[in-house]
């Protein structure tokens, strides 16, 4: 008889002994951490790796750099919201270029030190946005050169540039 319990005991200890499949809410791909801020969408946007908008705002940068206007027409939209350092521009792409080639001028040897960027889109795909971060070099009219490293953010329409907010790095010297 003890060998019979024997019999029935080792399985239910085997089964015991089993490593049981546990649900982690944390590492479930649908469960929503518990951020400190609350917003409308969190979680709300993914990379865009089609890369168009990215070559675009790379190009944009880089008419800017080389003062090539033409270029840099293509690369923006009819018209324009820029958001600057202590300024707003609202207006069309021909007043944008010819702004963006008076600042331009301001500046010489002016040299792009790209550190990094990333493209992204909303999940419903009605925003598209490109940000770089990088460094600007250039030499002032006086001879003096000077940096500052930046942020742009991007929004596209249509593979154009509808709105750059820049943000600025304030050293103080």
């Amino acid at each position: 008889m003890k060998r019979n319990y024997l019999l029935v005991i080792i399985p239910l200890l085997i089964t015991a002994c089993q490593p049981k499949a546990t649900t982690n809410a944390a590492a479930t791909s649908s469960a929503t951490p518990a951020y400190p801020y609350s917003i409308k969408h969190p979680d709300y946007w993914t990379m865009d790796t089609s890369h168009a908008n990215t070559i675009v705002a790379l190009s944009a940068l880089k008419s800017y750099e080389t003062m090539d206007t033409a270029l840099m027409k293509k690369c923006f939209a009819d018209s324009i919201t820029f958001n600057y350092d202590n300024g707003v521009f609202k207006g069309t792409n021909s007043q944008f270029v010819k702004m963006a080639a008076t600042m331009g001028a301001m500046m010489k040897n002016d040299k792009i030190d790209m550190k990094d960027w990333e493209a992204v889109i909303s999940n419903d795909k009605k925003e598209e946005w490109v940000t770089l971060w990088y460094t600007q070099k250039w030499t002032n009219q006086k001879g003096a050169t000077d940096s500052t490293e930046l942020v742009n953010d991007m929004q596209f329409k249509g593979g154009k540039i509808v709105k750059l907010n820049e943000y600025v790095r304030h050293v103080k010297k």
